[in-house]
């Protein structure tokens, strides 16, 4: 981590992969940064922030591309103080270009990136997680269907792409079809099927202790995003899930320790059956979608200023009481698949019941494709607060369906 002394508006940051919300907050701490994207991603999102250069790469994974790309731009990861990322597929890539200038080592981002090894380490440690194994290729996947249910994903994936539950023949079949449709022939991580509540926990860790984690509890599992559910979750106060904050923080206490994520941010899933804690997947960044809002909005903590600050070795900053109301999420899902003629406006969401931050995430001429592609794959976003649990999850179906409504595709 770069140390702090009293030059912010010197130290040069190398952020491999655009994220809007993590360039605001490298700039807030008065970090000059040279950005790492695709020439599509900087097309669009470039002019929302200003950078002191764009480094464009065709793939923001590939370490080579990456230095060739610096080196032609006159620069090397040894100009940099600090050499970052939050993006889920750059991790290894930055540690690896990063070396001492990066906040995560080579062997964490692996094991944050890799779910069967990250499955393997937590086993280990003594924790509840799904037995799994690798299955090479869509041939040998049939042998899987004697141990149906079973989840099949990539090893390497996020946010639900290419990811199915196959608890029968019947979808067994429909996973074998959806990975041929995508073009994906494996290797596939198979784990055997969890029972619970699917929750998320977001966090921090510095110097390999816990200094903030929030639990939320999704509204529907989100393997379950392909039957049409809602997607989104419910922020949990710790004074009213005392117990479960217990269990969790222990839980992860030790998880990241076993993975070596000893400073920076987290984004963890477990399920929740009874008494029982599973670990379900770790990843080393801010949550995706508007969760980042969310754990603002109910636990007063901003994910990104806080992974900042970790960066340039800064002050945590002081600590803040939960949000005495209820807080929730929703990605908001279009009618269907097409091009997009009108879709409401930030405004017009903010106008609703109880949102507390809304947005849209395309514009008209934007075309979208099936909802249940994948978690990602939303067309808006909403945080809603509300008295109870109750109320606010009964405004994230009202705004979902009231966005549907006002959204026109061709």
């Amino acid at each position: 981590m770069a140390p702090t002394d009293g030059r912010a508006g010197q130290r040069r940051v190398l952020l491999i992969g655009w994220r809007i919300t993590t360039l605001a907050a490298l700039k807030e701490l008065g970090a000059k940064v040279w950005c790492v994207a695709t020439p599509d991603v900087y097309a669009r999102f470039g002019d929302q922030a200003e950078v002191e250069r764009a480094v464009l790469v065709s793939d923001c994974t590939d370490v080579e591309e990456i230095l060739c790309a610096l080196r032609r731009e006159g620069l090397a990861p040894a100009d940099f103080d600090v050499v970052c990322s939050q993006q889920e597929f750059s991790l290894v890539a930055t540690a690896l270009i990063g070396g001492g200038a990066s906040p995560i080592r080579p062997e964490a981002a692996v094991m944050l990136r890799d779910k069967y090894l990250q499955k393997q380490r937590i086993a280990e440690a003594g924790l509840p997680v799904a037995r799994c194994r690798i299955v090479s290729d869509a041939e040998a996947l049939d042998g899987v269907r004697s141990e149906l249910p079973v989840v099949i994903k990539p090893i390497l994936g996020a946010s639900c792409a290419n990811t199915y539950v196959a608890r029968d023949e019947r979808e067994f079949d429909e996973a074998h079809d959806g990975f041929r449709a995508a073009g994906f022939t494996g290797p596939f991580l198979v784990e055997e099927f969890v029972t619970g509540a699917e929750h998320h926990v977001d966090g921090i860790v510095r110097d390999g202790e816990l200094v903030f984690l929030g639990i939320s509890r999704y509204l529907q599992n989100v393997i379950e995003l392909r039957s049409g559910v809602v997607s989104g979750s419910i922020a949990l106060a710790p004074a009213e899930y005392g117990p479960l904050y217990e269990k969790v923080h222990s839980l992860a206490n030790t998880a990241l320790g076993a993975l070596g994520h000893r400073d920076g941010v987290f984004h963890m899933e477990v399920f929740v059956d009874g008494e029982q804690v599973t670990l379900s997947e770790c990843a080393g960044r801010v949550g995706g979608g508007p969760i980042d809002q969310l754990v603002r909005a109910h636990f007063g903590v901003d994910l990104h200023l806080e992974w900042a600050k970790l960066v340039f070795g800064e002050e945590p900053s002081a600590p803040v009481p939960p949000s005495a109301e209820v807080h929730g999420y929703v990605l908001l899902m279009a009618p269907g698949a097409g091009t997009v003629r009108r879709v409401p406006s930030a405004d017009e969401m903010g106008a609703q019941d109880g949102v507390v931050f809304g947005r849209p995430m395309v514009a008209p001429g934007h075309v979208i494709t099936a909802p249940t592609a994948a978690s990602d794959v939303h067309v808006g976003e909403a945080v809603v607060r509300g008295a109870t649990e109750h109320d606010v999850i009964e405004r994230l179906h009202e705004i979902n369906e009231w966005f549907r409504a006002n959204t026109d595709l061709d």
